[in-house]
Parts: structure tokens; C-alpha cells; sequence
């Protein structure tokens, strides 16, 4: 029989409905599960395995008596050390905040409780979401399931690997520059980037407002609409620059209807993305740009104008956005920050003015220009990152080797992830292969800004007819 902790929200959920299974049974499972992964892998930093058998039993009552209250009940799920859990730790992974403990919970974490979801624990995060290797964080780095010696990606890397292994259903991330794609890519899960203002930032522990996105890392492209489905709509204390005002969203129900992909135009850009992608990357995400194309979708071979500003305009506008995050505790703290995030936030301060404001300029410049290209486009897919996971512990400047080259590391990992970060439009990363190294490759979709729903229809389309690399726990 198929292990629980790795079956999908889609059938676990109906399990619970007809009451084939107990959420008592399921949190047990994910607690065995996370008692023998936990020591090797890092995932969490406060698991609450206590607090979740008692909001089992509370849930398994709730259902006796009637009161099932949608896919998400009695669901584990894990949060980013980030999002505001009333009277429970919320550090960012920092000695900063080693001692914090919200007065309420944020706006996500209070939806997923009211949709019955059992809160499993917080995961490990690069410090305050600035990097892309969840290496510095005051709880130790996390490992890659796959191979524990290699980074998970970041910042989001233990909601990756918590997804990934079973350890919860759902990680929600956050995703500033790609810190939700990128641990999807190298842990190999499906990872969402929503929409600029689609999802409310109300109670989570900001990195830069002007490009700050919560999402889900999951193990489907259903279950994670199901789990923003349960937290859309309008919230009057966001403080999005953009926020999205309406209802709920409904994107589980249409993607059910999706089976292929016959009368989609899927871009695949020439410039830019495969310049620097490893050969073996580039290997896997041709192969799924085949499997696409043979579930009907037109391939149309493109150029994305103005991909030349992305790092310096990234850059700029995080660097200084997280500076400001960070002007008051900063100064007073800097010794309980780690190195390198300490040396991102000096360099976020001594930008000027002037480059402050031709980065939004220009900023603008590559949204116009990216709704541009899509205007007769579905969908623009490329590899989620040009490189698979290197090596944790890697000294500065971290040299990895891509394409016969030698690249940096770290920037290497949102060489990608950046564009959708800065047009806030949507972002979905899928696991579609290996690596010979026996590494994940994920394949990103990308979309219009609030076409949400037309990304996550590709990636359900894909989900539907083929596999996803399987992890061998």
C-alpha cells in the first residue's frame, strides 16, 4: 500500500471525508515520518507534534459529528518560519527573533486553521528569507532529501523538503526572487508563485514588500490549488503595495476540468535562460518540453526583450527593499546576524537614490515588455534554475560548474526565478526528471499577471498523463 504521508491532499481528503481514515491517524504518520527524517535533514525548527495530536482528535470530532469543512480538513501542513503563529515562535531562522512570539496569527495561518488544516510546525528558512540555499540560519542548513550533502534550495528550503518527504502535505513558502521555485527545483516538489497581491501578506515577517509572495510547496499542482483556494480573497490588513481585491478564488474546480493541453500557445524562449543552463538541466526540460507538445500544446520559439536588466534591477530593488526591512533592528543587532546575510544588508544600504529609482523605472519597462510578449502567448516555460543542487558548505564565491564553465552559485539560483519575481506575474515550478547525478530538474511556467489560474491549468494538464520523480524513503 501507497505510504499515507505521500499521498495527495486530492486522496487523503476524500479519505477523511468518508472517514476511511482518522486525522489522528494521518498526524501520527507525519510525526513518525519527521521523528526519522527530522535528524538528518533539518527540516523544522519547532515541530509541534504535541499541539497537532490535539488538534487531530479535536478534528476527528469535528467530522464525526458532521461538520466536515472542505480538503483541507485535518490536512498537515507546515509553515515557513516566517508567517505569525500566536504564542509560538517566529524567528526567521535568526537569533534576532530567536525569542519572538506573536500576539496573533497572520492572515494565511488563521485561513488555513479556519479550513481545519493541523499546523505540523515551522520549517527552516535562510535567515529572513535572504538566500537561496536555506545554509545560513540560526538552527544549522538544511539538507536535500535526495542528497543529503547537497543544498535544498532557498529560501524556502524546509517547506521543500517537509513537502517533499512526507513530513507535512504542504510547506507554505515565501518568494521574494524565487525562494519558493528555487527548493522546488533541487527538492523536488511543485512549487507555486502566485500572482503579486493575490495571497495577503498580513502577519508574515517581511523581506521586500515591493516583491514578497506567500505560496504553497506541495507534491501536485491540485493540491496546491486546493491550498490557495482556502487562502484568497480580500484582506483589509495587507500591506501589498498591489493587493488583489475580490473573492476566493476557485481554481481546484477549473483545473479538474483541464486534460490537455490542445489550442495553448507555449512559449519557449531563445534568449536568455538556456545561455547558462547545465547541459543535464537542459537535457530534462527539453523532455518536457516534449511532453507538453505531445499533449497538444503549439511550441512557439521566442525572445523575452530586456532579460539584461534583470540582476542589476533584482538587485537593487530586494537589496534596498530588505534594507529598509531591516534599518532599525540592523544597526542595533548586527552581531547576532549570519555573515552573509549581514554583508547583503550593508550592500542593500549603500545603493543611492538615483539607482533606487532607475531600478523601478526600470522595473516598469520589463513588466510592459513581458505583457507584451504574452499577448499571444499562454504560457512562457523554461528551466526553473540553470543548475541542479550543489554542494552544502561551499566557500564564497561558490563556484559551481555549469555548461563547462565556471558560474557563482548563488546567483545562479534566481538567474531564472527573477523575471515573474519583478512583473509579479505567476510562477509555477513541476518536477519533471533527474539529473544523471540522480538530482531533480523542475520546468517553470510562467504566465500574465492574474492568469494564476491559466499556469496552474498547464502544470494539472501535465500532472495528469505523467509522473513526477519519486523519492526512494
Amino acid at each position: 500500500m501507497e505510504d499515507i504521508t505521500m499521498m495527495s491532499i486530492e486522496k487523503v481528503s476524500k479519505m477523511i471525508e468518508s472517514r476511511e481514515i482518522s486525522p489522528v491517524d494521518l498526524v501520527e504518520a507525519c510525526i513518525a515520518r519527521t521523528e526519522k527524517l527530522q535528524p538528518e535533514l533539518n527540516a523544522y525548527v519547532y515541530f509541534m507534534a504535541d499541539e497537532a495530536r490535539i488538534a487531530a482528535k479535536n478534528t476527528e470530532e469535528e467530522i464525526k459529528n458532521g461538520h466536515y469543512k472542505g480538503k483541507l480538513h485535518g490536512i498537515p501542513i507546515a509553515l515557513k518560519d516566517l508567517y505569525y503563529t500566536k504564542g509560538i515562535p517566529t524567528t526567521a531562522s535568526s537569533n534576532v527573533l530567536r525569542d519572538f512570539r506573536p500576539e496573533y496569527n497572520g492572515t494565511v495561518v488563521q485561513r488555513l486553521i479556519d479550513a481545519g488544516a493541523i499546523i505540523m510546525g515551522k520549517t527552516n528558512t535562510h535567515e529572513f528569507a535572504f538566500g537561496p540555499s536555506t545554509e545560513e540560519s540560526c538552527f544549522g542548513p538544511t539538507h536535500n532529501p535526495w542528497n543529503p550533502k547537497k543544498i535544498p534550495g532557498g529560501s524556502s528550503g524546509g517547506s521543500a523538503v517537509a513537502a517533499a518527504t512526507g513530513m507535512a502535505f504542504v510547506g507554505m513558502g515565501t518568494d521574494t526572487g524565487g525562494s519558493i521555485r528555487i527548493p522546488s527545483h533541487m527538492s523536488g516538489t511543485v512549487g507555486f508563485k502566485p500572482s503579486y497581491g493575490l495571497i495577503s501578506l498580513y502577519g508574515v515577517i517581511p523581506m521586500c514588500t515591493a516583491t514578497d509572495h506567500p505560496g504553497p510547496l506541495c507534491r501536485s499542482v491540485a493540491d496546491a490549488a486546493i491550498t490557495v483556494d482556502s487562502i484568497t480573497g480580500t484582506d483589509l490588513l495587507d500591506p501589498c503595495q498591489e493587493p488583489i481585491i475580490g473573492e476566493p478564488t476557485h481554481f481546484y474546480d477549473e483545473i479538474c476540468k483541464v486534460n490537455d493541453l490542445k489550442g495553448k500557445v507555449i512559449g519557449v524562449p531563445t534568449n536568455f535562460f538556456l545561455e547558462k543552463t547545465d547541459y543535464e538541466v537542459e537535457r530534462v526540460f527539453c523532455e518536457g518540453v516534449e511532453r507538453l507538445k505531445a499533449l497538444g500544446a503549439e511550441i512557439k520559439q521566442i525572445e523575452v526583450p530586456l532579460l539584461e536588466l534583470l540582476d542589476e534591477t533584482g538587485d537593487c530593488i530586494v537589496f534596498c527593499g530588505t534594507a529598509f526591512t531591516h534599518k532599525d533592528m540592523f544597526p542595533k543587532y548586527k552581531d547576532k546576524y549570519q555573515d552573509g546575510v549581514a554583508k547583503n544588508l550593508e550592500a542593500g544600504g549603500k545603493y543611492t537614490a538615483v539607482s533606487y529609482l532607475q531600478a523601478l523605472q526600470d522595473r516598469e519597462r520589463i513588466r510592459q515588455s513581458w505583457g507584451d510578449v504574452m499577448k499571444e502567448l499562454d504560457a512562457v516555460v523554461v528551466p526553473t534554475c540553470p543548475i541542479e543542487a550543489y554542494d552544502i558548505g561551499l566557500p564564497s564565491p561558490w563556484l559551481v560548474q555549469s555548461r563547462d564553465k565556471m558560474e557563482y552559485g548563488k546567483q545562479m539560483c534566481s538567474r531564472h526565478t527573477r523575471l515573474s519575481s519583478l512583473t509579479g506575474s505567476p510562477a509555477l515550478s513541476l518536477p519533471i526528471g533527474l539529473t544523471k547525478n540522480n538530482l531533480p530538474v523542475g520546468l517553470m511556467v510562467m504566465g500574465r499577471r492574474n492568469d494564476d489560474l491559466g499556469v496552474l491549468s498547464v502544470g494539472a494538464a501535465y500532472e495528469k498523463h505523467y509522473e513526477y520523480p519519486k523519492l526512494s524513503y
